[in-house]
């Protein structure tokens, strides 16, 4: 066995039998930004031996102050550039790319080998979508999220039915609930979230250590205050019901209000192109583009003479934006960017 392990293997709670255990794992990390590329490197560097990696966004400079592994010049997908990353990192483990959002529809093959799953996204709805998978095919999970100056972290160990899970400490969803690139983020919160979920997954996969299977870990990094919660199992309902009944998408993502940058850059005249990204964000696209940021949108400042295109980075903010509108003003004709500006970098590297 390698001598890059000899530290941990000294370990006598780890030991060589506790090694081949972390190289025979199959980890699949969900979500590559701030959390996610911290989680996977912490185990790539212990040897855990399959790594899978999922995302389909591409860095951008806002993320760079917690996704610090990853230039400002990066034009592949987190997915790929972090398992480059990996791979000179230590060659001695296989690192598997899935350059695709996690959807309903992929999820099976994506979670076909998994000893455990990392979720490390920032997307509500991908959370549920990982956990009541995982819940349903008893798959571990270790959960961790960020808000600000605050993170989360939780093990949902998926034994059977009666194990604790997502849903019964947060019952439903909130989609109202910002994003880090709407409300804005501590950089070192994300940091210590990724590292105590790569922490939580070891000692899974180890045995090891008290888990945090059955209870909820906060941490506060300005304060520097953490509670440990005690969770319990009042969840009622029927979990195969409700996967079956939810498509694990927000309804302001559906096709209908939904344009293409192909179609758009066909006939770019013919619509009003409007950014609503933040201004530290915003990106011109072409030199007829309204700059509008999310925060302080003025619907009455922006031509409606035309069909309104509204981006974004990834076409979550523009997809409940023109969702809004549509429903406030049916009159108008608008749509949502589908990829924002990370689709339209993948389609000019594409070219």
């Amino acid at each position: 066995m390698s001598n890059r392990y000899a530290r941990q293997i000294s370990l006598e709670e780890i030991g060589p039998k506790g090694q081949d255990l972390l190289l025979a794992s199959q980890v699949t990390i969900i979500g590559c930004g701030g959390l996610g590329a911290i989680a996977a490197t912490y185990l790539a560097g212990a040897g855990v031996g399959k790594i899978t990696l999922v995302d389909a966004d591409i860095p951008d400079v806002s993320n760079l102050h917690r996704q610090v592994f990853y230039t400002p010049e990066e034009k592949n997908t987190k997915a790929f550039a972090l398992a480059n990353y990996l791979k000179s990192f230590n060659p001695e483990i296989e690192i598997k790319v899935i350059s695709e959002m996690l959807t309903k529809s992929n999820i099976e093959s994506t979670l076909a080998q998994a000893s455990l799953v990392l979720e490390c996204t920032d997307d509500i709805l991908c959370k549920y979508l990982v956990n009541d998978y995982c819940h349903l095919h008893n798959i571990p999970m270790i959960y961790g999220a960020i808000y600000k100056f605050d993170g989360y972290v939780s093990c949902f160990k998926n034994q059977d039915s009666a194990s604790v899970h997502l849903r019964d400490i947060f019952p439903e969803p909130e989609l109202d609930i910002a994003t880090c690139a709407e409300i804005g983020v501590m950089n070192t919160i994300a940091g210590m979230i990724g590292l105590l979920q790569a922490n939580e997954a070891l000692k899974y996969l180890l045995s090891l250590g008290d888990s945090l299977s059955g209870k909820l870990l906060t941490y506060n990094c300005l304060s520097n205050e953490q509670m440990k919660l005690n969770l319990s199992k009042n969840w009622p309902y029927n979990m195969q019901e409700v996967y079956n009944q939810n498509d694990y998408q927000r309804l302001a993502c559906s096709l209908e209000n939904e344009l293409a940058w192909e179609v758009f850059l066909k006939d770019a005249n013919s619509y009003t192109l409007v950014s609503i990204l933040e201004s530290f964000e915003h990106e011109d696209v072409t030199d007829q583009c309204y700059h509008q940021p999310m925060s302080r949108f003025n619907l009455a400042q922006i031509p409606q003479d035309k069909p309104l295109v509204f981006y974004c980075l990834s076409g979550k903010r523009s997809a409940t934006l023109s969702q809004q509108i549509l429903d406030d003003h049916p009159d108008i004709e608008v749509f949502s960017m589908k990829g924002g500006l990370n689709e339209y970098h993948k389609l000019k590297v594409g070219n």
